[in-house]
């Protein structure tokens, strides 16, 4: 008999429902206990009265869903109540004190994992759907929710599989199986190796998606770095100066672009200063530049270069740029072939950050430069899929170089090892430490 967990499953604070929510053996008897009607058919709602100690403190919807067809594979019991703070802990607490234990985190998608209704990489989905930012990562995660990473593993473990077998009736049946071919064996797991790799690689364009990409805008004071990221995020979100130095520290807003979540930073004008608030701004701009993913490096038409805009330009080399030349509606000191000349393989862009004009190309040559990214093809989102799958991985090529001494029984014991690892994706042979680092994301409740 498992213990029965209890768990207030909807976020505190004021709302219209707030959720109590039971797993185990005994949350009908539990509910029972605290309900005025006879909860006697699954999956039908319930309305009534809710007491504690025969003192209705409020009304509402009960739900039974008998095991095994239930979230948990147990009897799961969820109490729809009024959205409030004290009348949800009031019946929390009195649950537990009829024998009921509160539930840690993730526990009730940890015992959906343990009793077989979904696998560890739909768990993993499931976190990932509640905290997705976007749209994009919403529909990542939802693919996901709905096996289909589970069912591309389940076919390479199978794969491997039958090319164990194979091998395993060689060495057992010498005289009755005839040996395959050594070009064969060597051609099928490297199939799989390829597969699994192609899996692999799909973990960078995960990240962009769930994590999203940072873009730092550059240039020397009074360029109108500021005005751009403002024109970009839609809305005055930095103080705008003709005085050079206004922007004395990094500025940094998160967007959904295009359905990424996009991190942009306002960097502080780059350039000597013995000012000691705005040396320590540009030291965090050049912190920003250095981890950013893309630049926007932002020179003015109505000004010549200088010697601050080459120094910056050889500071950002090695960097994704986008050269913006900003102030197009002003007369032109500057021109974009002079840029082309300076960054001949980079796009050059001509803008008026002020009158919103070029924002579209900016925009559009980010996506190009950063999210050309097929959201389809995307399986692998998370670190524990991708060091799962890099140790069968090693297993695999482990098996191939070991095939070349004409070792079988070494390379079906690499293989072994690796339809282990991929058949922990159940849940059953992965570590406590592994389970635990899974679920600790989740919140009490779910």
């Amino acid at each position: 008999m498992s213990d029965t967990i209890v768990a207030i499953s909807t976020p505190r604070g004021f709302g219209g429902i707030g959720v109590v929510r039971l797993s185990g053996d005994k949350a009908l008897e539990l509910t029972q206990k605290i309900f005025n009607k006879k909860i006697e058919l699954p999956r039908y709602a319930y309305y009534g009265a809710i007491s504690i100690e025969g003192t209705p403190i409020d009304t509402g919807i009960v739900i039974y869903y008998r095991k095994p067809h239930s979230y948990t594979g147990e009897d799961v019991v969820e109490i729809s109540m009024h959205g409030g703070i004290k009348n949800l802990e009031m019946v929390l607490n009195h649950l537990i004190s009829l024998g009921a234990r509160l539930a840690e985190k993730g526990e009730f998608t940890r015992r959906a994992v343990e009793n077989g209704k979904m696998d560890i990489f739909e768990a993993n989905a499931v976190i990932e759907l509640i905290e997705a930012k976007t749209e994009k990562g919403v529909l990542l995660a939802s693919s996901r929710l709905f096996g289909k990473l589970s069912k591309v593993v389940e076919s390479v473990r199978k794969k491997i599989h039958e090319v164990n077998l194979q091998i395993e009736a060689t060495i057992d049946f010498p005289m009755d199986v005839e040996e395959i071919p050594h070009n064969v064996l060597k051609n099928s797991l490297n199939e799989i190796k390829n597969e699994i790799e192609k899996l692999l690689s799909t973990y960078r364009d995960s990240k962009v998606i769930i994590e999203g990409v940072r873009i730092a805008i550059v240039g020397k004071p009074n360029v109108g770095k500021s005005t751009l990221l403002n024109a970009l995020l839609r809305f005055e979100r930095a103080i705008v100066s003709e005085i050079p130095g206004t922007t004395r520290d990094t500025i940094e807003e998160t967007i959904d672009f295009y359905g990424f979540p996009v991190k942009i930073i306002d960097t502080a004008g780059i350039r000597e200063s013995e000012d000691i608030i705005e040396k320590m701004g540009v030291e965090r701009s050049k912190r920003a530049i250095e981890t950013s993913d893309l630049i926007l490096f932002v020179f003015d038409a109505s000004a010549p270069l200088t010697e601050d805009d080459l120094e910056l330009a050889k500071f950002t080399e090695g960097k994704m740029r986008i050269i913006v030349l900003n102030k197009s509606d002003l007369p032109k000191a500057l021109t974009k072939e002079e840029l082309l000349k300076l960054f001949p393989n980079e796009p050059v862009i001509e803008i008026s950050a002020l009158l919103k004009e070029g924002i579209d190309a900016v925009e559009s040559e980010i996506k190009k430069k950063l999210l050309n990214i097929d959201i389809d093809s995307i399986l692998v989102s998370n670190k524990i899929e991708y060091d799962l799958l890099s140790n069968a991985l090693t297993h695999i090529e482990n098996a191939i170089e070991i095939l070349d001494t004409g070792t079988l029984d070494l390379v079906s014991e690499e293989l072994r090892e690796a339809i282990e690892i991929l058949s922990g994706v159940s849940g059953e042979n992965i570590g406590e430490t592994v389970l635990r680092a899974i679920f600790e994301r989740f919140c009490i409740g779910k």
